[in-house]
């Protein structure tokens, strides 16, 4: 995958491609400040590392997520890992299922009783 040539240009000079973008990336900037302008604080007493982007898939988010536990795990911290799965399409409140030994299979299930498979760390 290789990054569009109007990336490479300078501010001063954008492309073609780059001026008929720019509408929609003022939209989606004032669509996002409105967002989080109205979104609560959530303070879940732990420390939260969010690893995503707006790239669908190949682009390393789940060797980062293997990486980064196995760095907390050998510096004696616990982690844990939430994932909607590939393709996931949760929507509304999920429910955490304890850790179990050997890792359990099923990490995170939806309160109907449909569970999104994953493995513990």
């Amino acid at each position: 995958m290789q990054a569009p040539g109007f990336w490479a240009r300078p501010p001063e000079a954008p492309g073609l491609a780059a001026r008929v973008l720019a509408p929609l990336s003022w939209i989606w900037t004032a669509v996002t400040r409105r967002r989080l302008a109205r979104a609560s604080a959530l303070h879940p007493g732990v420390p939260v590392i969010c690893i995503g982007n707006l790239t669908v898939g190949g682009t390393g988010k789940t060797p980062m997520v293997i990486a980064l536990v196995e760095r907390l795990l050998a510096r004696g911290h616990a982690a844990a890992v939430i994932s909607r799965g590939h393709g996931g399409r949760l929507v509304g409140a999920g429910v955490v299922v304890a850790h179990q030994r050997p890792p359990s299979r099923r990490v995170f299930s939806h309160p109907r009783g449909r569970g999104l498979e994953g493995r513990e760390p």
